[in-house]
């Protein structure tokens, strides 16, 4: 780092700009003052012979040539070649400023475009731009002789890597002047504003040899020149006799006539011949109910006719009518593809493909189509009055919806056509989305664009070349071959702009890719941009979240994508972009999200969730268990109550004394066996002298009783693990009422049927117990369901609990080792 003493003419003068030219030579020049260019091998600055009187206000290398264009304050622009040989030569003055103002001549700043490669100036009050000459003259630009009628007050200009000029303002405001990619021509009919009052409203036109004939809503039949600016209302000049010329117009094949409609009913052929004078020939006449919507002519000279009820065919060489289709409904546009195949869009009956030499088919009959071409692939393409676009290829046989893809936000589109390199223009009131079905890139021309500048668009055509004319309030606008969604693919940086947390906004740095979102933050918008701010509203953005492979495309100019509900752990959020034609570019951008978990979400809240669960579950294991064991209690006393109830008919019977009848209540039983008792030690004395008359009768049934034991034990044996084998059922499988097996299983060994059952089960729970079976594999094996059950029971039946038994057992056989 140095320091530099530069003087002008013995005085130290003040630095105004300091420039490093593509050679990377560096320069100045001062206030007051001349140019310098620093040396390196002096290490200083050598100032340069400045003859001029003016001040040098800006300097800067001509984009073209080697030399320099410097500003001044008085003198306009000169032209600085620093290889001149003498001084005169180096500076070369422009006489364009000759005999311009002084305030044209006093320049402020200035700056070369890379576009068009003029040189814009500002000056006390307005912006002037120049043409540059090959011989390094400047020359007047007619369009901008002056920016603006009124004084402006202006700071700097600013060129970006688009080529656009930014022009930051003091007064009125700061604005930006860039260059349309794509060749606009738009032509306004002022003759017509002029005569009627009205501006153009074509609802209809053909562009024919430069000329435009147009149907002006409410007034008629035009035909406009722009070349001449001349304006002829053709319906006057045909005169005819007050018929109503409807809004329907149509090339001829022969590019020597127009067909349009008389009254909605009658077809008329107008010659559109340059050097000859409109004439009208009458051509269909069609029955009076029958309106016309749409006119196509085919290769085989016919015109088909749509009308509001159904398709007409008028062979124009024969001149016969037919009426192919009837009782279609309302018939909105008609496309011929180049097999003589003809494609009707339709109100009520969908999209129709209709052969002459075959039936009719229909698809999507719930939507009113407005219009329909064909591509120069013959893929058919339509459109809807919801707004939505299809495709159809013949080999599929069924419609493909692109309206995603062609960026359609819902409105009506009322015009469709496919231009000769394939891309598909649609019309709506406010735009026209141009398509390209190869890369699915998109591009919109808005009718406020400054180029277009119509309040709306009405009507759509194209020409053979493939132009394509547009139709709208205020006059025409016409597209050569539009070369923008045919670039090459490149890459369209994507960058995070903002992002808004919970209503708080956020800007982030460019750079920033990964963000870390609070447990209680569970939505975020994330705002995107492509860096270029002129056409924002144009650019397009599609996403892919998470593990979704498919893009989601946004409308042209949201550049926002709004996640809710975000789970905690890490999302991924993919991104790309459109340039300003529609493109896609071939990079993309990854957002990588991160919500902490809140505490009910981490491991230890799970944990306790898992503990918690496992408690519960037990409480309820102990409960059913609990649960289980009372039923099985209550299922003996119930059985133990219907034994005794037995027992008290049995004795009753023996002793003729009645036996309660009033349920199973224990108590009563209870009393009435006491009393029973002590009747029979009453006749106690009585039975004695027959008892062995009564043990001779028992030795006699002692071999049946002894069957019919065995067999109440088999029973028993094969439902011995089964808890819910009753009494009740033992003496069905018996065939036997429960009070007689009750009185006979007493009779033969003194038990009653629940002891009975009960001792087999605890005698096969003993035999388990020395085989090495566990109690509660023993109890789940005889039926008792619960082992705190088996051990109360096997107590009582054996003096010594389960696992006194096994122990016993144990030392048993240890004892017989020894």
């Amino acid at each position: 780092m140095g320091t530099y003493s530069t003087e002008w003419k013995g005085k130290s003068r003040p630095v105004s700009q300091i420039y490093e030219d593509r050679s990377s030579e560096i320069w100045m020049i001062q206030q007051k003052g001349g140019v310098f260019k620093f040396d390196s091998e002096k290490n200083d600055f050598t100032p340069y012979p400045w003859t001029l009187d003016s001040t040098p206000t800006y300097f800067m290398q001509d984009i073209a040539s080697p030399g320099y264009w410097i500003s001044t304050w008085g003198e306009g622009i000169v032209y600085f070649n620093p290889k001149a040989e003498t001084s005169k030569g180096m500076f070369s003055t422009q006489p364009i400023f000759s005999k311009s103002t002084n305030s044209r001549k006093q320049i402020l700043g200035m700056l070369q475009d890379t576009v068009r490669q003029c040189i814009w100036t500002i000056t006390a009050d307005n912006l002037y731009t120049y043409r540059t000459s090959e011989t390094h003259e400047l020359l007047s630009w007619g369009e901008y002789e002056g920016y603006s009628s009124t004084p402006m007050i202006l700071n700097q200009l600013i060129s970006d890597y688009n080529g656009n000029i930014w022009v930051p303002s003091f007064h009125p405001h700061t604005f930006i002047l860039s260059f349309p990619q794509n060749q606009l021509i738009r032509h306004s009919v002022p003759l017509l504003e002029a005569e009627t009052g009205q501006p153009a409203l074509p609802a209809s036109f053909i562009c024919d040899k430069g000329r435009y004939w147009f149907c002006q809503r409410r007034s008629g039949l035009y035909l406009y020149t722009p070349e001449n600016n001349k304006l002829l209302p053709v319906s006057t000049s045909l005169q005819h006799n007050g018929d109503k010329i409807s809004p329907l117009l149509i090339k001829a094949r022969d590019n020597k006539s127009i067909y349009t409609v008389l009254n909605d009913t009658n077809v008329v052929r107008v010659n559109c011949e340059t050097n000859k004078l409109p004439i009208m020939e009458k051509a269909v006449y069609l029955p009076f109910h029958e309106r016309i919507h749409t006119l196509r002519e085919d290769a085989q000279s016919c015109l088909w006719i749509g009308t509001s009820n159904g398709l007409f065919r008028y062979n124009l060489l024969l001149r016969q009518l037919d009426q192919p289709l009837k009782d279609m409904g309302v018939i909105n546009d008609i496309a011929i593809q180049s097999d003589g195949t003809v494609i009707l869009a339709t109100e009520k009956q969908g999209l129709c493909i209709f052969r002459p030499d075959s039936e009719m088919k229909s698809y999507n009959k719930d939507e009113n189509f407005m219009s329909v071409d064909i591509a120069p692939d013959q893929t058919i393409w339509t459109s809807t009055t919801r707004g939505n676009i299809y495709s159809f290829h013949s080999g599929k046989h069924a419609l493909t919806s692109v309206t995603e893809e062609c960026g359609m936000n819902g409105d009506a589109v009322t015009t469709i056509k496919a231009d000769n390199k394939g891309s598909i223009w649609m019309l709506t009131d406010q735009r026209i989305i141009i398509y390209n079905p190869s890369d699915q890139s998109t591009n919109a021309i808005y009718s406020s664009d400054p180029s277009v500048a119509m309040n709306s668009f009405l009507s759509l055509n194209k020409d053979k070349d493939g132009t394509i004319f547009v139709g709208g309030t205020g006059g025409f606008c016409s597209f050569l071959p539009y070369e923008g969604l045919n670039a090459t693919t490149r890459n369209v940086p994507v960058k995070l702009s903002a992002i808004k947390i919970d209503d708080c906004l956020r800007l982030p740095g460019y750079a920033e890719e990964e963000f870390i979102l609070q447990p209680s933050e569970q939505s975020i918008d994330l705002f995107f941009s492509t860096l270029d701010h002129l056409h924002a509203k144009k650019i397009r953005y599609a996403f892919r979240y998470g593990t979704n492979d498919s893009w989601n495309y946004l409308p042209e100019g949201q550049n926002n994508i709004y996640l809710a509900g975000l789970s905690k752990g890490f999302h991924t959020l993919e991104i790309k972009a459109t340039d300003n034609n529609g493109h896609w570019g071939s990079n993309s951008m990854e957002i990588r999200i991160q919500r902490l978990p809140a505490w009910y979400e981490t491991k230890w809240a799970y944990t306790l969730y898992i503990l918690t669960l496992i408690i519960i579950a037990c409480f309820a294991l102990r409960y059913y268990m609990e649960h289980k064991k009372q039923k099985l209690l209550d299922e003996q006393i119930q059985n133990s109550a219907k034994d005794l109830q037995g027992l008290v008919c049995q004795l009753s019977e023996d002793i003729l004394t009645p036996a309660p009848t009033d349920g199973l209540d224990m108590k009563s039983l209870l009393v009435s066996i006491q009393k029973i008792l002590l009747q029979q030690k009453q006749t106690k004395a009585e039975v004695t002298s027959t008892n062995d008359e009564i043990s001779d009768n028992e030795n006699i049934l002692s071999v049946s009783d002894e069957r019919f034991v065995q067999k109440a034990l088999d029973y028993i044996e094969q439902n011995i693990d089964n808890s819910n084998y009753s009494v009740e059922l033992l003496s069905k499988d018996l065939g036997m009422e429960r009070t007689g097996l009750y009185r006979k299983l007493v009779s033969i060994i003194g038990k009653t049927p629940t002891d009975f059952i009960r001792s087999i089960r605890l005698k096969r729970a003993a035999l388990l117990l020395e085989e090495g079976y566990s109690v509660s594999e023993a109890a789940d094996r005889v039926g008792f369901g619960t082992a705190s059950y088996l051990s109360k029971r096997f107590q009582k039946e054996f003096g010594m609990k389960p696992s006194e038994y096994i122990a016993s057992l144990k030392q048993s056989k240890n004892k017989a080792e020894k």
